[in-house]
């Protein structure tokens, strides 16, 4: 009996000189049967032979494509090719894009006065560059009569303060309570602005309805270089208000040591009675009695530890 090997089995190799039979060299009449099909081993060993096959293609496949190197020459081709590759490759780079410049809204919409003074407060210079462009008046004020400088010496927008000085704004303007833009400089405590207000000639001595002087008003705030600065500038140091109270007593009673002591150095007079016949040393001293009254008041309270 003839055997077929499985090689010749799968790949069909001598299935013509193939003759079943008992070696008696017979041919088969019918040759293979038409419902003839692999057996599993067969079928496994069919499928490794197609492996191996597709393996040696991809083999071939890949030798074929390699590049010989033989030399530096081709080498410097394989650069340039793969560098054009890259460019190729390579997005170009976006434009950017136009910036468009938006119009300001102090551009587009007038500047009225309430946004005027607003601006002024909040040292905003483009909406009053806009103001006054177009034409406002930098005197402007509101009920209460505050002008955009009363409100920049206030905040200490210097730079604001000499914009609207020089646009012409009244340097000794007037509030309600005959104010000037010095007191609110002083209320402030903007030493540099209180320079540009006097040397713009402002008056040092002025008085507000009630008789004080921007003096009064630094101490009462306890701003002692403006202080200082006012008595340099020939401010009077025992100038009273309409209670009669000088700038001493006004230390006194807010309880301001060192502008006391300034006042003092600068001959301060220590008489000087107010309208309740009060002097700077009886005002100290009834203010003493009170401290010394109220913690008398509560020696042996069951709250005190005494």
């Amino acid at each position: 009996m003839d055997f077929v090997s499985i090689r010749q089995l799968v790949s069909g190799e001598g299935v013509e000189r193939k003759v079943s039979g008992f070696g008696c060299g017979v041919s088969d009449p019918g040759g293979w049967p038409s419902d003839w099909r692999l057996g599993p081993q067969e079928a496994v060993a069919w499928e490794k032979l197609k492996l191996e096959e597709e393996k040696k293609e991809k083999l071939e496949r890949l030798k074929s494509s390699r590049l010989n190197l033989q030399n530096l020459a081709d080498l410097k081709n394989l650069v340039q090719r793969r560098r054009e590759k890259r460019l190729r490759r390579r997005v170009p780079p976006r434009e950017p894009e136009p910036v468009v410049k938006l119009q300001s809204q102090v551009q587009l919409e007038p500047v009225d006065l309430e946004m005027f003074l607003k601006a002024a407060a909040e040292n905003q210079e483009a909406l009053i560059d806009k103001y006054l462009t177009d034409g406002g008046d930098p005197n402007a004020h509101d009920k209460l009569h505050r002008t955009a400088l009363h409100w920049a010496c206030l905040k200490g927008h210097s730079q604001l303060v000499n914009k609207l000085l020089a646009a012409g704004a009244t340097v000794d303007a007037r509030d309600l309570l005959d104010r000037t833009p010095m007191f609110w400089a002083c209320r402030g405590g903007h030493l540099d602005i209180l320079k540009q207000l006097l040397n713009q000639g402002a008056k040092v001595n002025a008085q507000d309805k009630i008789w004080s002087t921007p003096l009064h008003v630094a101490v009462r705030t306890g701003h002692c270089d403006c202080l200082e600065h006012l008595i340099e500038c020939g401010a009077h140091v025992d100038a009273q208000d309409k209670e009669g109270d000088t700038a001493l007593h006004e230390a006194v009673r807010h309880g301001r040591y060192r502008a006391m002591k300034l006042l003092l150095l600068y001959g301060a007079q220590l008489g000087v009675q107010n309208t309740a016949s009060m002097t700077p040393v009886q005002l100290a001293r009834d203010w003493q009695r009170g401290i010394q009254e109220a913690l008398q008041a509560h020696v042996g309270h069951p709250r005190t530890r005494c």
